[in-house]
């Protein structure tokens, strides 16, 4: 049975998913920018091993954001490369993702919703909320995060100041994508203790 979809709804998916893009870019950007200059998401992301990879995920048909920590710095990977990740939240449809990134729902909103699932360990999977709530708070107006967020972050300096940095790291490349797939922190520990019991 074939469905056929109209102009305009193909029209207005093509719109969200195009939203939901630039709303992962720039939220990778704030957590990226963030992690050089607000003590909260810096002390986050220094606990994560190293080879942590993460991934958001709007729906089926949406796009994704995969990035992971190498050494001390951040790495943005290319999602129709990499497969594999530590930790993932799947939102259960674009519609359900377009909420949580244009700041009509936080994330706890979502969970009571069952707006998302989520692959991985709910421990790594709150680190990543707490950095996303920091974000959120310099990227959307007070009136926005006080309505989404239980508890809005106190900014460590003004959100125009996060928006110039994020724009500057657009102009130099700093969030391009990795061509290569990368091994996340599950798989390449696994081929340590492997490597291990081998010798």
């Amino acid at each position: 049975m074939r469905i056929d979809i109209s102009g305009g709804k193909r029209w207005n998916n093509w719109a969200k998913r195009q939203l939901a893009k630039v709303v992962l870019y720039f939220l990778y950007g704030g957590i990226y920018e963030l992690y050089k200059r607000d003590g909260r998401v810096r002390k986050e992301i220094l606990g994560w091993p190293d080879g942590m990879t993460y991934c958001l995920s709007c729906g089926p048909q949406g796009p994704r954001l995969f990035f992971r920590k190498t050494g001390k710095q951040l790495q943005r990977l290319n999602p129709r490369v990499q497969r594999y990740y530590d930790t993932c939240i799947t939102f259960k449809s674009l519609e359900d993702a377009i909420l949580v990134l244009t700041g009509r729902m936080g994330i706890a909103g979502a969970y009571a919703a069952h707006a998302f699932t989520l692959h991985g360990d709910i421990g790594t999977a709150m680190e990543l909320t707490r950095c996303v709530d920091v974000v959120e708070s310099y990227l959307f107006p007070r009136v926005m995060t006080k309505r989404i967020l239980r508890q809005v972050a106190r900014k460590e300096f003004s959100a125009l100041r996060l928006y110039l940095w994020i724009l500057v790291g657009m102009v130099r490349g700093a969030y391009t994508e990795s061509r290569e797939e990368k091994k996340p922190f599950r798989i390449k520990s696994m081929h340590r203790k492997f490597e291990e019991e081998q010798q």
